[in-house]
């Protein structure tokens, strides 16, 4: 097992045997992962074992109605809809769970918010859950629900800044 350093999403990369056990998921890295980041709608992020991609996500940007959030998010007089980055389908290879590539892909994708929010702004990070299963995931990770979409969840910038902050002091 070679695994890489988490990068961008490029053609040599193999996407067919990925397999997380959520179809969505899955069919997602395959058929428009690609075709994403080719036009901009999203940036790919992969971990691979030698080529093949054993766990990922997509940034991109977003927003949310401001009546969505929590009052933390709000403060400040932000524009409505508050410019957020959003984190999609975050999946790892049902062969490689257990091993904490998920826990990096998340810490990875903390980091390029705040530096992508360090360039040109947003509030916070905003996630799809794809089920009740993907919430209960978010919200160990600090996320909120969103007011009336308990699959929009929602995490502020400051939070991660700080949490990352702390983080890094204590390894």
């Amino acid at each position: 097992m070679a695994l890489t350093r988490i990068e961008l999403l490029s053609d040599h990369h193999w996407l067919d045997s990925f397999t997380c056990g959520k179809p969505s998921l899955d069919a997602w890295l395959v058929k428009f992962s690609r075709n994403n980041q080719r036009h901009g709608f999203t940036r790919v992020f992969v971990i691979c074992d030698d080529d093949a991609v054993i766990g990922y996500y997509g940034l991109a940007p977003t927003v949310i109605a401001s009546n969505q959030t929590t009052r933390k998010i709000r403060t400040g007089m932000p524009p409505d809809p508050i410019p957020c980055l959003l984190i999609g389908q975050l999946a790892v290879d049902m062969n490689y769970g257990g091993r904490g590539i998920g826990t990096a892909l998340v810490k990875d994708a903390f980091h390029r918010c705040v530096a992508g929010a360090d360039l040109v702004g947003g509030r916070a990070v905003v996630v799809r859950a794809v089920d009740e299963e993907a919430e209960r995931y978010w919200q160990s990770w600090d996320f909120t629900p969103a007011k009336d979409n308990q699959s929009v969840l929602i995490r502020s910038l400051s939070d991660i800044r700080h949490w990352l902050e702390m983080t890094a002091i204590s390894v």
